[in-house]
């Protein structure tokens, strides 16, 4: 399994000039470590997330990095136009010299909806005639497409991307949208536990993984994942109890359904989980139930070796949550990096000589 780091990057005190700057110390520090790739979240309008353009922060990563894959989950397809995204990320590709791991969603937030004037109704339509163009160009000469909401004539990209395939992943969270990801072959597939607990994910990446080998596909799984590594569990909970509650806080009142909101069509999911959390933030339950690793080495290892043996290929470390102050993140980067990816790494090839 390989690793890498994950930002939404909140910022609550609005110094964004600051957080920026600790996200690409983060990066760099972390390719020194031997995390494999960064991923990156779009978000708009909130707290919650200081992202809505990605793509300006994987080209300023692609410059201050080497080797780590520069990872999208997500870019929400629906906030663009599909021709500037592909246009946008092959120029991204270019610029990384083919370090591009595109993932796409649809986004879950109504206030993200609202500010942009984007009606969100009809998102799993719009969302899917988007991955037919952004793919369509990125793998043809010239691209034509005639949609309900998108058509195209002859549209020819410049740049077009370095990578001949660029890897494509869609953000499968809700249980509708692995049956869908199977229906439209989507076997490169990203999860998160939050809207289930992590047994009851890995349930589902069991039985996707199963459906896409059947049909002769090559399942590729990441996680994306809260985590914090300490000496002991109760002090990996100390660590982070504070952020923890200030980033669930901040989820909790804009998903679907939030303060008795109605909850658009296709995102009921989000509705029940509004309605679950209805008293005060527990992190030390969120962690027994896996949504997040808050653990000592030995036992992140554990955890995180169940989550490889049901075929998770991938992981990216969500270390920096709810505003977390940049030295902490830069420590329990360095105790991941010391104390649990060793484990993980395969063992060198030795070269016998006659």
């Amino acid at each position: 399994m390989k690793f890498g780091l994950f930002y939404v990057l909140e910022c609550h005190d609005g110094q964004y000039e600051r957080a920026y700057n600790e996200m690409l110390e983060q990066i760099q520090y972390a390719e020194e470590l031997g995390f494999e790739s960064v991923w990156l979240a779009e978000h708009h309008f909130s707290e919650y997330g200081s992202m809505p353009s990605p793509q300006v922060a994987a080209a300023a990563i692609a410059q201050i990095t080497n080797k780590m894959d520069i990872g999208l989950a997500v870019s929400i397809l629906n906030f663009d136009n599909p021709i500037r995204i592909a246009e946008d990320y092959a120029m991204v590709d270019n610029l990384s010299n083919g370090r591009l791991i595109f993932g796409a969603g649809r986004a879950y937030q109504p206030k993200e909806y609202e500010k942009l004037g984007i009606p969100m109704e009809n998102t799993r339509e719009v969302f899917w005639e988007s991955v037919d163009i952004i793919r369509g160009l990125w793998y043809n000469e010239t691209f034509s497409y005639n949609g309900k909401y998108f058509q195209l004539e002859d549209v020819r990209l410049t740049p077009k991307p370095v990578q001949k395939r660029i890897p494509f992943y869609l953000a499968a969270i809700s249980p509708q949208t692995f049956d869908i990801a199977v229906e439209k072959k989507m076997n490169e597939f990203m999860v998160t536990p939050t809207l289930m607990v992590m047994d009851e994910l890995k349930k589902f990446i069991v039985r996707t993984r199963e459906k896409f080998i059947q049909q002769g596909m090559e399942p590729k799984v990441h996680m994306n994942l809260q985590m914090n590594i300490a000496d002991t569990p109760e002090q990996a909970i100390k660590n982070v109890e504070h952020e923890m509650k200030l980033y669930f806080e901040t989820v909790l009142k804009i998903i679907p359904g939030a303060g008795g909101t109605k909850v658009p069509k296709t995102y009921e999911q989000f509705g029940e989980v509004a309605k679950s959390f209805t008293g005060p933030i527990d992190v030390k339950g969120l962690n027994e139930t896996g949504i997040t690793l808050l653990e000592d080495s030995e036992n992140a290892i554990k955890k995180l070796e169940d989550i490889e043996n049901v075929g998770v290929n991938s992981l990216s470390c969500w270390f920096r949550m709810g505003g977390m102050e940049h030295r902490k993140v830069m420590r329990t980067m360095k105790k991941f990096a010391d104390e649990v990816m060793p484990y993980f790494k395969p063992a060198e090839k030795v070269t016998v000589t006659q």
